[in-house]
């Protein structure tokens, strides 16, 4: 395989979606490293010719797996990914009292568990909102708060989506 870039210069401007992906493909199925490296190796081409491919659909172009099977890993992508904001989240609510460690941690479980059984992803505060633990403005104090943290560092929240065009034919 022949690239102008090595996997480390590509994975540096790869976005942590991806790279949870990349992971979450290489661990739970039969496809390889180098062929998921040719399929990040597609995406930075079309995005050099000006056309739209995501990781998700350069995998499927490749045949590298199933629609079905990729839709599951890549919920369960996002599911990670919001799970990690939400404990980043759910600590911040906790240091300012709005929460106890025991709240949290049930909310998180619940939040698993949902995810589990249902393969809803359900946001903790939500969760916490439901439970009446936490109001709407204290969530939204503790949002703005964080996403000014985020823009300090250069980031912004996570809002990962499940493309619903990997489950359509053709």
């Amino acid at each position: 395989m022949n690239q102008p870039h090595t996997r480390e210069a590509r994975a540096a401007r790869m976005s942590q979606a991806d790279q949870l992906l990349i992971q979450i493909v290489v661990k739970n199925t039969k496809v390889t490293q180098d062929q998921v490296d040719d399929a990040v190796a597609a995406v930075q081409t079309a995005k050099n010719e000006g056309r739209e491919l995501d990781l998700a659909h350069a995998i499927l172009e490749r045949n590298l797996l199933g629609r079905a099977e990729l839709y599951k890993l890549v919920k369960a992508r996002n599911y990670a990914l919001i799970r990690q904001e939400d404990k980043r989240l759910g600590k911040r609510l906790f240091r300012k009292n709005f929460i106890t460690k025991t709240q949290l941690d049930e909310s998180l479980a619940f939040q698993r568990q949902l995810f589990k059984a249902l393969g809803d992803i359900k946001r903790v505060e939500s969760i916490l909102m439901d439970d009446g633990h936490v109001t709407p403005e204290q969530v939204r104090e503790v949002w703005s708060e964080y996403t000014s943290y985020l823009k300090r560092r250069g980031d912004r929240p996570v809002e990962p989506k499940t493309d619903p065009s990997l489950m359509k034919r053709g």
